[in-house]
């Protein structure tokens, strides 16, 4: 990403700073529309996280409960196994995936937003001129 840009002044501002801004403004949304799907996908995990933490519990109890044992007692045995850690850990790893992309998202969101605001305070200044 490049350096933020500094405003010209009133008097130092022209139609070439404008059309910097439009070619950052133009890149920017292109980069946003990208990743739409990627951040759509990052929202769904994120959503789904807890139900498929649930999940993953019942698959590992599962077959302690189908032993006989009480739920407690399998569920117990279940947060215990070296599979249901696994999965804990991939789901985390999963999450944290999405949080990052839904970060450089609102982060592109806002770059797009500062670009827009300076495009339109240049633009006036411009006009001024």
């Amino acid at each position: 990403m490049r350096s933020p840009y500094t405003p010209p002044t009133a008097s130092s501002a022209d139609w070439g700073d404008v059309a910097e801004l439009q070619q950052r403004l133009a890149e920017s949304a292109d980069r946003i529309a990208a990743m739409a799907g990627e951040v759509g996908l990052a929202r769904q995990i994120k959503d789904f996280n807890s139900d498929q933490r649930k999940r993953v519990l019942a698959i590992a109890a599962l077959p302690l409960l189908k032993a006989g044992e009480s739920a407690a007692a399998a569920e117990m045995e279940a947060r215990a196994s070296a599979p249901y850690g696994a999965a804990l850990k991939q789901l985390a790893d999963d999450l944290a995936a999405a949080e990052q992309t839904i970060a450089k998202w609102d982060a592109e969101k806002v770059a797009w937003e500062s670009a827009r605001s300076l495009l339109s305070m240049v633009k006036s200044q411009v006009s001024q001129l």
